[in-house]
């Protein structure tokens, strides 16, 4: 099986309600815009882990001193999409 592309460093990707986990096995239930700081492989690999901050994200300032503000398990279908551009 080939990898496919993920969002890079900086990237923009939109969950919606269904497409994301808190932890796994919890099904988010809200939209998200994120801002991905990095794309890791998940023990599922229908998922990966997804380290983001908000687009909006006060912590994005040069004071941050937090390296991500959301750590999400993100529905690979959807970050490959986004990567492959067809997605917003």
């Amino acid at each position: 099986m080939t990898a496919r592309t993920m969002p890079a460093a900086g990237d923009r990707v939109s969950v919606r309600a269904g497409e994301w986990q808190p932890s796994p096995g919890i099904v988010g239930q809200t939209y998200h815009d994120l801002r991905v700081v990095s794309v890791h492989e998940s023990h599922d690999p229908a998922y990966a882990w997804v380290y983001a901050h908000g687009v909006d994200c006060a912590w994005e300032s040069a004071d941050c001193t937090a390296p991500w503000c959301f750590e999400l398990l993100v529905a690979v279908d959807v970050l490959a999409a986004t990567a492959a551009g067809d997605r917003p």
